[in-house]
């Protein structure tokens, strides 16, 4: 366990070795955080060290070349400096920081979706590819672990029940964010890097580099704990789906990103990778014994799906005219 509220370290290794014991640690992180570092992950440092200066670089280009690729219906693309409100009910403005979503590739490694990209991206795209379809994979085995973990019946989809229901060939919004948090000379009264919230989809594959700032709100608790940088270590977290796919069982729980006095003279990046079912797949209740029957549930109720349940969200977060800058 790290120390303060405890966010734990989970050793993937034992995902060869000692699976009862990856699922035991699994289980204990998503019940009782939601959050937690994965350490012998699979990714290399190198090609983690890469893609951060390749992001970088894309970044340093003027804005009237990013805005070339500005975020279109599909919701991949280009999203400007404080175009973004995550938090839109407390937040005077929005985010500070700007940032790229880009779509799962094909076996070509060509995007799934019709969208431009810029050359740099294209000249990249092994790179990107390896970093993203990697973080998918490495979902995969987790979501296995965690269907395990529940004991659903084989006869109703066993260890491959979340698998099926995020099929990488599937219609959803999956998606590799790139993210650049500017340098700011001074702090304004409320400003945040990004704002208070949960994630949409089911799991959240995050690689930190350098510079910090995250920090997650524990349930039943009133002090936010730091998420702070642990060299060989990415950071995965519960998304709402999955939240309510298991009743609460495991734990989407809110986090930010927020300006530190020693970290205001330095640009900051992250990279994370947003799991998401299907986008037709009914947020219906899981077979286990773990997680009772909704009581609520009828038959022949229409059950929210989870491509409604993001756009609903996608649909609040995005900033209006006036907070453009």
């Amino acid at each position: 366990m790290n120390n303060s509220h405890q966010i734990p370290i989970v050793d993937f290794s034992l995902y060869e070795t000692n699976q009862s014991e990856c699922i035991r640690q699994l289980k204990y992180a998503c019940e009782n955080v939601g959050f937690f570092y994965l350490k012998n992950h699979g990714f290399s440092q190198e090609s983690i060290d890469d893609i951060f200066s390749c992001i970088k670089q894309f970044f340093d280009f003027p804005l009237e070349e990013k805005t070339k690729y500005n975020i279109d219906e599909s919701h991949y693309g280009y999203i400007g400096f404080r175009h973004e409100t995550i938090d839109p009910g407390n937040q005077i403005m929005g985010d500070a920081k700007e940032s790229f979503n880009l779509c799962k590739l094909n076996e070509q490694d060509e995007p799934l979706v019709v969208s431009p990209l810029p050359p740099l991206f294209r000249e990249k795209k092994k790179l990107i590819s390896e970093i993203s379809k990697g973080s998918y994979k490495l979902s995969i085995k987790l979501l296995e672990l965690l269907a395990i973990a529940l004991e659903i019946p084989e006869s109703e989809g066993g260890k491959n029940w979340f698998i099926n229901k995020h099929k990488y060939e599937s219609d959803s919004f999956d998606c590799l964010r790139v993210l650049h948090y500017p340098t700011v000379d001074k702090v304004i009264e409320n400003d945040i890097r990004a704002g208070i919230h949960s994630d949409y989809g089911s799991l959240s594959v995050l690689f930190q580099k350098d510079i910090g700032g995250l920090e997650v709100l524990p349930q039943n608790s009133t002090k936010w704990v730091s998420v702070p940088i642990i060299p060989g270590c990415i950071v995965i977290n519960i998304g709402d789906c999955l939240e309510f796919w298991t009743r609460g069982l495991y734990k989407s729980i809110k986090h930010r990103v927020t300006f530190k006095e020693d970290n205001l003279n330095f640009d900051r990046y992250s990279i994370v990778y947003f799991l998401h079912p299907a986008i037709d797949v009914k947020l219906e209740s899981i077979p286990s014994k773990f997680i009772p029957n909704d009581k609520n549930e009828k038959d022949g109720e229409m059950v929210l799906n989870a491509g409604q349940y993001l756009l609903n969200k996608l649909q609040k977060i995005h900033a209006s005219d006036k907070n453009d800058q």
